[in-house]
């Protein structure tokens, strides 16, 4: 039997439902499968009724729909979903970014400098496994998200990162899979780090898009090809790439009307 990892923060039935969150994102548990009570309650050793609650928590999130006739059924992470989080992401970092050259404090610009050339190091070095590339990545990126001083952003930061698109692919690497990849990345962070170095704000956001834009799709193409799905190319925001053909970095009322849009989207009902 399975106890799901004990947490002073999560209550049974949140536990519960993040086990069973991270399993559906990993596609241990598959589309169309079952969820019944029962089963749930022996393996978690827990009640019927903290089992029936985790299953509303993940029912919230669009992982499972609730059937008369068959019970819990598993849904599983539409790509348009993982693709809408990657936009959102993408958009506050850029913004948190923003804030770090803004206040221009010594020592956190040193520390980004540091995680940059850890990653740098690591691709001069040969191929690193994925997960220890994408680690590096991301010390990289929290470093200018929890030094913003911009809470509100930080949250919402977190909040996505918790979501079980993202720890999908902690379960089975989507990027990062060759040298070569690893590179290209590097130079992505080069180039995130220049515009840093340099004070330039509207740069700096314009390349963190680009890096992320390019994440994206390098995970889309994976998911597309293990689950034999597409996405609908509507669902791609590809502004990044418009602003760096103009040089220009739209204005402060067009990305927040553009996050509005995106942060919206997340909360529609999976079709």
């Amino acid at each position: 039997m399975t106890k799901p990892p004990a947490s002073a923060a999560r209550s049974v039935p949140e536990s519960i439902a993040a086990t069973l969150a991270s399993e559906i994102a990993a596609e241990h548990l598959k589309p169309g499968e079952r969820l019944t009570e029962m089963k749930l309650a022996t393996r978690f050793e827990a009640s019927r009724g903290s089992v029936r609650d985790a299953l509303r928590l993940l029912e919230q999130r669009n992982l499972i729909e609730m059937n008369p006739n068959r019970g819990a059924v598993v849904i599983g992470i539409p790509l348009e979903i993982i693709a809408d989080n990657f936009a959102v992401t993408s958009t506050l970092i850029g913004l948190a970014c923003r804030y770090v050259i803004q206040q221009a404090r010594p020592d956190i610009i040193h520390e980004v400098e540091a995680r940059h050339d850890e990653i740098v190091r690591l691709a001069k070095s040969g191929f690193t496994p994925p997960i220890e590339f994408a680690s590096a990545l991301g010390r990289f990126f929290s470093i200018m998200i929890t030094s913003s001083g911009n809470r509100t952003a930080r949250g919402m930061i977190s909040t996505i990162l918790t979501e079980a698109s993202w720890e999908a692919m902690w379960e089975i690497p989507c990027d990062h899979l060759t040298l070569d990849r690893q590179r290209e990345v590097a130079r992505m962070v080069q180039a995130v780090w220049n515009r840093i170095e340099n004070r330039d704000s509207d740069g700096a956001e314009r390349e963190i898009r680009l890096f992320h834009e390019s994440h994206r799709d390098a995970v889309l193409k994976q998911l597309s090809i293990r689950r034999k799905q597409s996405i609908d190319p509507a669902r791609l925001v590809t502004f990044a790439q418009a602003d760096a053909q103009t040089g220009q970095t739209p204005d402060l009322e067009s990305r927040l009307d553009r996050l509005e849009q995106l942060v919206s989207r997340l909360s529609q009902p999976t079709a």
